[in-house]
């Protein structure tokens, strides 16, 4: 297996690049020096919770998001054998996203017997 993934470093950098941050004004909201800033987006150092509270605040994105794990695992399978996985990719979804889409599921279920109730009192006021 393959795993292909970005580190939290990579994501902090992302996120200051769209907002058009230099490493130096991240250091000076965060209180820290510019090395110590380089350090953290090239992932050589640790985040205190602190610091990254501070940086999702400055960066206007929520916490998990950086947090969360962005690892995607590819398999891929010769085997002639159609029994078995023959390819595809398998994302490592986090919980908070795993629970949104498990709602989105539960309410898409409702509308759809909602819908079929109404089908069904249209066909009774139909006869």
């Amino acid at each position: 297996m393959k795993e292909v993934g970005i580190k939290i470093g990579d994501k902090i950098r992302k996120y200051r690049l769209l907002k058009g941050y230099s490493q130096e004004n991240m250091a000076t909201m965060l209180n820290i020096s510019q090395k110590t800033y380089s350090n953290l987006e090239n992932n050589k150092s640790n985040i205190s919770i602190d610091i990254l509270k501070t940086l999702a605040k400055e960066l206007e994105v929520d916490v998990m998001e950086l947090l969360s794990s962005d690892k995607v695992v590819v398999q891929h399978n010769n085997s002639k054998d159609n029994s078995t996985f023959q390819g595809g990719i398998i994302l490592n979804h986090n919980a908070e996203l795993v629970k949104q889409l498990k709602e989105q599921i539960s309410g898409l279920k409702k509308s759809l017997l909602d819908k079929d109730e109404i089908i069904a009192l249209l066909k009774k006021q139909i006869k």
